[in-house]
């Protein structure tokens, strides 16, 4: 037995077949208790049928299993890892050429063909070669084994701990809190000043329902997520430079993932819903999915079909002018924002014993401006990038929008058994002009917030995204959390 299995691994080309039960199980291992078994093993059958089919492709070039399963062995792999090898080049080598997808997938078909007539005009059997594969993926198969092994040993009930600077308050009640941002939401001052256009009504609406709305609001970047990272941590990000670029865009994201305020509601005994456009850990983004269960993105977020999909295929499509692909992509967010509203309205639905956050970010009234007020689609024509500079499309856009808030709100409040925190916020004002304007419109954003006690003393008039938790953790649950100053920080393209 002990000859035999020593002679598969001497001589059959085992390891296409072991390189996807691999890479699904290391980003199983390490992404641990939030990615179901069967989503797991749905992946790996994927990959395997994939490598599978390459390999039938490549016998017909090479009427060799050895060499076809090779050559399809390189393929998986280029694809498997190519995230992590990009991602590597860029903090060798920055920003510069070498980094580039135009010198990249250029110079990854170069080695392919180059490899192609290698394994071709070989003679002699890859022995070594693949005995080498094979011991190397059994190898790490049961390294990672090892490691899931000791994860689920020591796996903890599922219990926070408060981050430093929170205090426990038991006493406290733990109303449901829904935080729906509401992307590129401009504040009324800056409708009025620069759209001619008073918000009033809407804002009236909320206070009829016992909102709050700051005045004065904005946020303090003017860049999504290093917003939602301000907002979500309720402080100020250490960022290296003035530009909306690597590695603070990156940085960005790693603190909205896993954040200061999300910590404390954990720590208090919160369920948390991500029905958003950010990763949070063990919860991908609320996007449009492949056939794929999304919560596999954790594993497959990396891979060279993911980032070709992800940074590439809109330029390729745009630039090919490829009607229907464009109208898939442009469309992407009426989409999204369609299965995320009601995936919210759904859940108001639903009773639970445990409290819940709730967080909603719905791309409107962002650009493409989908609808008129009336909710009439706008032409697809208008929906491309040019356009987005129209500011009539824009308030069109944010009426149709107020009057889904209000729906989703007056149903959240309805469908609660008790009253609910809920917090309206844009992420940062309009940010697409014609003319130059003074930079405080980049800002400028609507912010309101519903609290059960009524109690809004403390939320001043001039607040930002930096404090505004801050003020409903102090409120609301006993924290006597110090306010920062409030300021702005303007970062470039």
């Amino acid at each position: 037995m002990k000859d035999k299995f020593l002679h598969i691994l001497r001589t059959k080309p085992i390891f296409l077949f072991l390189l996807p039960p691999f890479f699904v199980l290391h980003g199983f291992m390490e992404n641990y208790n939030f990615i179901p078994v069967g989503d797991a093993l749905l992946l790996t059958g994927v990959y395997t049928g994939a490598s599978i089919m390459f390999s039938l492709l490549c016998w017909l070039l090479y009427r060799n299993y050895s060499k076809a399963n090779l050559v399809a062995f390189c393929i998986m792999a280029f694809n498997f890892f190519f995230g992590s090898v990009h991602d590597a080049l860029k903090k060798i080598f920055s920003e510069s050429f070498i980094t580039k997808y135009i010198f990249i997938l250029p110079a990854a078909l170069v080695l392919f063909i180059v490899l192609l007539v290698v394994i071709k005009k070989r003679k002699r059997p890859l022995l070594k070669l693949t005995n080498y594969l094979n011991v190397l993926l059994i190898i790490l198969l049961l390294a990672d084994t090892v490691l899931l092994t000791g994860k689920i040993i020591n796996k903890k009930s599922n219990s926070y701990s408060l981050p430093a600077g929170f205090k426990a308050c038991e006493s406290c009640p733990k109303p449901d809190i829904y935080f729906i941002l509401a992307d590129e939401y401009a504040g009324n001052n800056e409708l009025k000043d620069l759209f001619h256009f008073d918000d009033s009504i809407f804002l009236s609406q909320l206070a009829a329902l016992n909102f709050h709305t700051i005045p004065h609001s904005s946020s303090n970047y003017n860049y999504t997520p290093f917003s939602v990272a301000s907002i979500l941590n309720m402080n100020y990000l250490d960022l290296k430079g003035k530009e909306r670029a690597k590695p603070d865009l990156t940085y960005s994201y790693q603190s909205i993932r896993d954040n200061q305020l999300l910590q404390f509601l954990r720590a208090n005994n919160y369920d948390f819903f991500n029905y958003s456009v950010f990763d949070f850990e063990g919860q991908p983004a609320r996007v449009r999915e492949t056939f794929l269960p999304v919560k596999t993105r954790l594993i497959t977020a990396q891979t060279f079909l993911h980032r070709f999909d992800k940074e590439i295929r809109f330029n390729l499509v745009s630039r090919w002018k490829s009607k229907k692909n464009l109208e898939i992509l442009t469309y992407t967010n009426r989409d999204n924002n369609k299965n995320i509203y009601n995936l919210t309205w759904k859940l108001a639905e639903k009773t639970t014993t445990k409290p819940r956050f709730v967080y909603t970010h719905l791309m409107m009234p962002h650009y493409p401006y989908y609808y008129d007020k009336n909710g009439k689609e706008q032409p697809f024509e208008t929906l491309l990038e040019s356009n987005q500079v129209n500011k009539e499309a824009y308030i069109e856009y944010v009426q149709y929008t107020n009057k889904k808030l209000l729906a989703l709100i007056d149903h959240l409040l309805k469908s609660s058994s008790t009253p609910p925190i809920i917090v309206l916020m844009g992420d940062h004002g309009f940010r697409h002009f014609e003319e130059p304007v003074e930079s405080k419109y980049y800002f400028l954003n609507l912010a309101s917030v519903h609290l059960p006690s009524n109690n809004y003393s403390a939320f001043t008039d001039s607040l930002t995204g930096v404090n505004f938790f801050r003020t409903i953790l102090n409120s609301a649950f006993d924290q006597q959390l110090p306010y920062l100053k409030d300021s702005t920080i303007y970062l470039k393209d």
